[in-house]
């Protein structure tokens, strides 16, 4: 269907004639328009995006910062489902309504060279948590070669260097050449590294038990708080301290994906969603990546530094998941870390490919990629993440709040929407003026301690919502342009059009039934689903050992059988998973 087509009889006839309604119509329906995706897409995604090596960090840094038991628990709970209406009710809406991407749209809002500052922004970000991740992997290379833990800021040893320095370049080299294969893998990895966490808290749980009561079992839910109170959530800090609050950590784990929800970062992803629900699906990432795994990494990490024999704080994530899963934790620690690590690098390539546009994305890729490897040799970058996460919110949100402000509120208030487009502004400098306003209120509240650190994010988003209009208004979105607006208006209905034709095309579609296809996806279906037979067998052996009541040296001997068990299901999963996948892709190659 042809662009005027998909447009209605009476936006025909207000366009004079046939040429000015293709120049005026061109880009009204968006790419992300004609490929719309179902709700499937969307909570797998969400499954791969945020089950990752981020969650080890995480996980483990709330036990060494004196969370209570209580605290995290519902801190989390109420965190991520302020996060997951985030997604429903700002990001979701915003991207289905102009099928865009937060870079094209903020361009179109706040000029070229607002655009190339937000892209460096960008590059800080994803670049240093690129850094982390592959740190984070090369733990557990370190832990395979026996080299120390780096408890210091810097590296302590040359060995540890040269392997990290590898692993960035394969790093790399992935992102600049084969992204989708990466993502692909990802996918694979997800599910297995969420039962992989969750096997590792139940491995770990009976070790936590026999600390407390001298018995591996802790009978009822009230027994497992309270050793998860004695030896793992203890709300004190190793140092005596009082641990953060409830809303402390609710706050933080609303912040932890503040700058791809609130911050509209996603509406690259829900561009292509079809409905605008679909942001509900984020509660799969949220919930079973965040809240399951945060709590699962805490436990392994309690209960790692139980049978290790030595504090929390002297133990990376390798030594974590090799006391609790063996030679499959080691791989786990690497895949998390590596997956995470090529999809931050590659976000960051693509944002300084716009500073660069002169050079091509490999070689920006590489060129970014150099500096992020030699970030990585540093420690103190991987035990930064979860700041970092905070600092990711308090500098990229306030965009959103600016965004949702001109889409949203101005025209509400009598203003013009795209307003410093229509003036051919090459920078909006009401944004840029909101922008700063903001970051000095966070800088200020860092320094001064008013607000905690957690909550910064929060004010000053509703700080840009408030300020953005008044400083629009000042700089000219009170005068109108009714060419300009018309234009607008007929783009927006031929889109609204074509929407409406193409579900009633999916409809007929639907019925229409490719014997192929049906084959193929029958067969896909089998291997998936003995995958999942191996997850299950994963997740049964852990738990027949967490339901166990039994001594010290029989709990010992029950681990070792399990982290054998867990090398054969792994193993197992991967064949059938890849097997799955060369399917699936054959057939729609084929097609």
């Amino acid at each position: 269907m042809s662009i005027a087509d998909s447009s209605s009889p009476s936006l025909e006839r207000s366009l004079p004639n046939s040429h000015e309604r293709q120049r005026h119509l061109k880009d009204a329906i968006p790419a992300a328009a004609r490929h719309v995706r179902g709700w499937r897409y969307f909570a797998g995604l969400f499954g791969g995006e945020h089950i990752a090596a981020t969650e080890f960090i995480i996980g483990v840094t709330f036990v060494t910062m004196g969370v209570g038991t209580k605290e995290v628990l519902l801190g989390l709970l109420i965190g991520n489902l302020l996060a997951v209406l985030s997604w429903t009710l700002v990001t979701a809406p915003l991207a289905v309504e102009t099928r865009r991407s937060l870079f094209f749209y903020l361009e179109q809002i706040t000029g070229p060279y607002f655009s190339k500052i937000y892209n460096f922004a960008i590059l800080l970000f994803y670049g240093s948590l690129a850094a982390a991740m592959i740190t984070v992997s090369a733990y557990a290379l370190r832990f395979a070669f026996g080299l120390p833990v780096q408890l210091e800021w810097y590296p302590t040893s040359g060995m540890f260097i040269l392997i990290t320095l590898l692993l960035a370049v394969v790093v790399v080299v992935v992102a600049a050449n084969g992204f989708e294969a990466m993502a692909n893998f990802a996918t694979i990895c997800s599910p297995w590294m969420l039962v992989c966490f969750i096997c590792g808290a139940a491995i770990a749980l009976p070790a936590l038990a026999l600390q407390t009561h001298g018995t591996t079992s802790f009978g009822s839910f009230s027994g497992f708080l309270e050793t998860a109170h004695n030896t793992i959530w203890t709300g004190t800090t190793p140092e005596g301290e009082k641990g953060i609050s409830v809303w402390e950590v609710a706050a933080f784990a609303w912040a932890n994906g503040a700058m791809v929800h609130l911050g509209l970062i996603d509406m690259a992803i829900f561009r292509f969603a079809r409905r605008k629900s679909y942001g509900l699906f984020s509660s799969v990432g949220m919930f079973l990546g965040h809240y399951v795994g945060w709590i699962s990494a805490g436990l392994m990490g309690a209960g790692a530094a139980f049978l290790i024999g030595k504090p929390l704080t002297g133990l990376d994530s390798a030594d974590v998941a090799f006391a609790t899963l063996g030679f499959v934790g080691i791989f786990v620690v690497i895949c998390a870390g590596w997956t995470t690590a090529n999809a931050c690098l590659y976000r960051a390539g693509l944002a300084a490919s716009t500073l660069l546009p002169n050079m091509s994305r490999r070689n920006v890729t590489a060129l970014v990629g150099l500096v992020i490897a030699i970030a990585a040799c540093f420690p103190f970058v991987a035990r930064s993440v979860m700041p970092l996460t905070v600092y990711g919110a308090m500098l990229l949100s306030p965009i959103g709040a600016i965004v949702i402000a001109e889409h949203y509120l101005l025209p509400r208030l009598g203003m013009t929407r795209y307003w410093s487009n229509y003036h051919r502004h090459s920078m909006n400098t009401a944004a840029l003026l909101t922008w700063l306003v903001a970051l000095a209120f966070a800088v200020t509240m860092l320094m001064t301690k008013a607000v905690s650190f957690y909550f910064i994010f929060i004010p000053e988003y509703l700080i840009c919502l408030a300020l953005y209009p008044l400083a629009a208004a000042w700089l000219g979105a009170r005068e109108k342009w009714p060419k300009q607006e018309a234009q607008q208006a007929r783009r927006e209905e031929a889109l609204s059009a074509y929407e409406e034709k193409r579900e009633i095309r999916e409809e007929l579609a639907s019925d229409e039934d490719d014997p192929s296809n049906e084959r193929t996806a029958r067969l896909a279906k089998w291997l998936l689903a003995g995958a999942g037979i191996t997850l299950l067998a994963m997740l049964a052996a852990s738990f027949s050992i967490a339901g166990t009541d039994t001594d010290g040296s029989a709990l010992t001997a029950m681990r070792s059988s399990f982290q054998t068990i867990a090398i054969v299901c792994t193993i197992c999963y991967f064949i059938l998973a890849f097997l799955a996948m060369r399917v699936t892709d054959g057939n729609e190659s084929g097609g």
